[in-house]
């Protein structure tokens, strides 16, 4: 591919949001993978670790929707410089916490602000991006803040592992977010509020609920949204669990140290980084159907085996085909997504309750995988597989509905 021809290149707009998603992925992951050991060393149990991470899924899940609505009614810009405002807090606050009840709060009010974004950044996304090359466009940005994540996520890791030091790693995090907050605020153009109120309008006499529902109704939306809704959810089920529960798998089932773990995650944030390009430029070319189908069974394929593999060289190989298959879905999840980006009237709320599965899905996942592993050990794995399979079938059954 010539470079003056990639779409980082052609588009001005997209090329200031995967700034910014850098930034930020860089900034937020560095807390993200470290906060399960920073409980740990609370002396917060296991089970509890997971359920607190579940609640904040939960408060992910419900500011979502609400906030998408919120997103169309003030301005994409505008709810992503106030969540990006409170979200710099966040990482501080953990530096004063004492207690874990203070802690299991600052986490689930973490988890909500993250869901004030969510919506936005996705309408900021569909409106920078190259209509043309929608899984380029989403693949990109997608892949700087999951490179961005694995920097982070790197830097973190090293640093508790050589330092013992949380602390630094949060005050880090803070300043990184409150940087991403100046850049958004210099660098990214407001939405064309005007515009969108003036489709919003057209019917005065109908409510913006009845509106939504005729919209879907009219172009037979609702199994699309099913099936994405379903897509999203297993993504962040099985994401959830890993960054909850890997460093305790690693250690008591495979024999090994928090450094091994510690990279696996930078690992499968920077294959999903810098896989994400290639996999949205496949999506264009092959479509997302075919896309999907793949990606289903190299990770359904690709669990089973880690479900029963203990050597640390062959769970590295097989995790790691695992991380492709899941860059190829989330770049087919995301190409379709994009669509609804055109439909001033509905964005919102769709982008609003994608984003609501998705956090659903990081909700349940390291609550129920907390009690598995508690159960047994071993059968981590295998409890994600059956979550797949599960994703796997109903796009099975509605994918001709949905269209995808």
């Amino acid at each position: 591919m010539i470079v003056k021809d990639n779409v980082l290149f052609g588009k001005g707009e997209l090329r200031q949001f995967c700034i910014y998603r850098f930034i930020f992925g860089i900034s937020y992951s560095l807390m993200i993978p470290i906060i399960p050991l920073f409980f740990d060393s609370m002396g917060i149990t296991t089970v509890m670790i997971g359920t607190i991470m579940s609640l904040y899924g939960v408060s992910k899940t419900l500011i979502q929707i609400p906030f998408g609505i919120v997103s169309d009614t003030i301005g994409d810009k505008l709810t992503i410089m106030i969540a990006l405002l409170l979200m710099s807090f966040i990482p501080f606050a953990y530096t004063l916490a004492s207690n874990s009840l203070l802690i299991s709060s600052i986490c689930i009010l973490q988890g909500a602000i993250l869901g004030m974004a969510a919506p936005a950044t996705f309408s900021i996304l569909s409106r920078s991006l190259d209509g043309k090359k929608r899984g380029q466009s989403t693949g990109l940005a997608s892949a700087v803040f999951t490179i961005g994540g694995g920097i982070g996520a790197a830097i973190s890791g090293l640093i508790v592992a050589k330092l013992g030091n949380y602390n630094m790693v949060f005050y880090i995090s803070s300043i990184g977010i409150f940087i991403t907050l100046i850049y958004v605020t210099l660098q990214i153009r407001k939405s064309n509020l005007i515009y969108v109120k003036e489709k919003f309008n057209r019917h005065r006499n109908k409510s913006r609920r009845k509106e939504i529902f005729e919209e879907i109704k009219k172009y037979n939306l609702k199994y699309k949204i099913i099936v994405l809704g379903t897509i999203a959810f297993l993504g962040d089920f099985i994401y959830g669990c890993v960054v909850a529960l890997f460093h305790f798998y690693g250690k008591d089932v495979l024999g090994t140290s928090t450094v091994y773990t510690s990279a696996m995650i930078s690992i499968y944030l920077m294959i999903f980084g810098l896989g994400a390009p290639v996999a949205g430029f496949v999506s264009d070319k092959i479509g997302n159907k075919k896309q999907l189908f793949i990606s289903f069974a190299v990770m359904n394929i690709t669990l089973l085996g880690l479900a029963f593999t203990r050597n640390v060289a062959y769970f590295t190989i097989i995790i790691i085909i695992y991380f492709l298959g899941a860059t190829f879905l989330n770049a087919s999840l995301q190409s379709s997504l994009s669509e609804f980006g055109d439909n001033h009237k509905i964005k919102g709320i769709v982008f609003g309750f994608v984003g609501a599965s998705e956090s659903l899905g990081y909700a349940l996942g390291p609550m129920i995988s907390a009690y598995i592993y508690r159960i047994n050990k071993s059968w981590l794995f295998l409890g994600l597989l059956v979550v797949s399979i599960l994703v796997s079938v109903i796009y099975l059954f509605l994918h001709k509905k949905a269209r995808i």
